[in-house]
């Protein structure tokens, strides 16, 4: 165990002269995004974010409720603290603070009373979402958030087969927004051991400012951080072996030392670190495409290693797949997106794919794993900024939505990113984004006027403005047309050509909602949507095509 992490951190070591000396690379090459203070080389180290749609599970303890995506999301499930749901948006996104286009102050003045007759209030709504639940999905009972077999990505607590709290032995930091890698290799172990766990979420310098009481903890600001036994570790790897060194009753992730296995980790971690590596450098400066290639084909092979199973290890996952996960997930979201090629579902890396599916069957991975839009909107502000090249505007395109990839019908297997099998039920998809809008309408409906609200201070995430303030002239408009999403999202009767829901266009075009104050909120919200923070992929892509439903409808002649 010593020798195992003494090469870790040997090889940690390695791996940050090869960041610093991309960084600088990047920054001799002239590209502006580059250009970040040499401070911040940690990747990720530094980053928090608040969820926009909180869950009703999520604490309502200070920085309950995540900010909006990057920090600057809302829980849709939760009430969490204002400062907390603007971080984690403005986190995730990073902050524009430049004003709304085309509302003016003498609008939001002029603005009619809107006309909203025959559409549902939130409390029919709420009773409408029970009926569907009791009727089409009676079978699934709702499970504890503490104790469910999915990963939570906002419960507080879990506490797994754990009679109560006093049990609980590890207090994790991690950031709020879940873009930190080195916080989910973390997380992930914690939850394929079950070992009960609290969470306490910090927001990343690029979308927040960390609490003082963090501070007093780890004066350097960094995630993620454990408290076990009342011993503060810091540095994930020192995390994931002192977890599994002092939980040994629990799953082992690290085989016995005379198994080929065992024999074999540590050339296993070596592989981790040297694609890890080849990707950051080729991703931030440009440069070293071929290396990344042939890291990419070192780690297929690798996976091939041992014949009994998809992990890197064989038949069990181990702390190996803990170390590759965060990184794997984050390159099949960018190397499509920044250079064109696309990683998850290349034939020239076919064991990589039989990996990615059997993470994906995993409760564990399932509850953690974020979509390629969150990915990328999150990677610049932590690492100085993505270099573009290559054939890559029709994936920057689908991804972002300016394709139809966010507009109805949707596919039920995706497009360059997958949907998982376990979540292409398109109608179950809808009815839980429904739940989570329906569960904190206040709370969103006050996010999404900030829209049009007075701009606060600029965080370095572009979609993150923390500190925006709301606008409440706008709070009406708002508040009928995320009536209208919700009605949508939970609508039986659809247009088998569209799937449009029936008689929701009519109902939409009925009303004198504002089309610009329309635009300008349910956009902000759209785009500002997290995951696995506010809910999972399939979820998601259900609520921005239907917000764009609406937007379309209200603004269309």
């Amino acid at each position: 165990g010593r020798e195992i992490k003494k090469k870790s951190l040997m090889a940690d070591n390695r791996c940050r002269w090869i960041h610093f000396v991309s960084l600088v690379i990047a920054m001799v090459s002239a590209q502006p995004q580059a250009r970040m203070r040499l401070r911040k080389v940690r990747y990720a180290h530094n980053n928090h974010g608040v969820a926009l749609f909180p869950s009703r599970f999520h604490s309502t303890r200070r920085q309950s409720f995540s900010r909006p995506y990057y920090q600057t999301s809302t829980s849709i499930l939760q009430n969490p603290p204002r400062s907390s749901f603007g971080d984690m948006i403005s986190s995730i996104f990073g902050g524009d603070a430049s004003s709304s286009n085309g509302v003016r102050g003498d609008d939001l003045n002029s603005l009619p009373k809107v006309r909203d007759e025959g559409i549902l209030q939130w409390g029919a709504l709420t009773q409408l979402l029970s009926n569907i639940s009791k009727s089409e999905y009676s079978g699934m009972t709702e499970e504890d958030p503490a104790r469910s077999k999915l990963a939570q990505s906002r419960s507080k607590v879990r506490l797994f087969d754990a009679p109560d709290e006093s049990h609980i032995r590890v207090t994790l930091y991690r950031d709020s927004s879940s873009w930190c890698p080195y916080c989910e290799k973390v997380w992930l172990l914690l939850e394929e051991k079950r070992i009960p766990y609290r969470i306490e979420f910090v927001p990343m310098s690029c979308y927040g400012r960390k609490p003082a009481e963090f501070l007093q903890i780890q004066p350097s600001g960094g995630i993620p951080v454990a408290i076990i036994d009342g011993n503060v570790i810091s540095e994930s790897n020192d995390i994931l072996f002192q977890l599994e060194a002092i939980f040994k009753d629990k799953k082992p992730m690290i085989p016995e030392g005379g198994s080929e296995a065992g024999k074999e980790f540590q050339n296993m971690m070596r592989t981790e670190r040297k694609i890890f590596s080849a990707w950051f450098q080729w991703l931030v400066t440009g440069f070293g495409e071929q290396q990344f290639l042939e890291a990419a084909d070192q780690t297929n092979k690798a996976l091939l290693r041992f014949k009994d199973g998809p992990y890197f290890l064989g038949e069990q996952m181990s702390m190996i797949d803990c170390m590759f996960a965060p990184f794997l997930e984050r390159m099949a979201a960018s190397v499509p997106y920044y250079k064109g090629i696309v990683f998850r579902g290349n034939s020239r890396w076919p064991e990589i794919n039989k990996w990615f599916d059997a993470m994906e069957a995993r409760d564990s991975f399932r509850g953690i794993q974020s979509d390629y839009y969150s990915h990328n909107h999150d990677l610049p502000p932590q690492v100085g900024g993505c270099r573009s090249q290559g054939d890559y505007k029709k994936f920057q395109d689908e991804i972002d939505g300016a394709l139809d990839s966010w507009q109805l019908p949707l596919s039920d297997a995706g497009e360059t990113e997958p949907v998982r099998p376990t979540d292409r039920d398109q109608r179950y998809a809808r009815v839980e984004a429904a739940r989570r809008l329906i569960n904190n309408h206040k709370n969103i409906i006050e996010f999404s006027t900030r829209a049009l609200g007075e701009p606060g201070q600029r965080v370095m995430a572009p979609k993150a403005d923390p500190y925006r303030k709301s606008e409440p002239r706008a709070s009406e408009t708002v508040d009928v047309a995320l009536r209208l999403t919700a009605e949508a999202l939970l609508a039986t009767e659809r247009n088998p050509s569209n799937d449009y829901p029936e008689n929701i266009i009519e109902k939409i075009r009925s009303t004198n909602l504002s089309p610009s104050v329309t635009e300008e909120c349910l956009s902000y919200l759209r785009d500002r949507v997290g995951v696995p923070r506010d809910m999972n992929f399939a979820q998601a892509r259900q609520l921005r095509a239907h917000l764009n439903l609406v937007i379309d409808s209200v603004t269309s002649p």
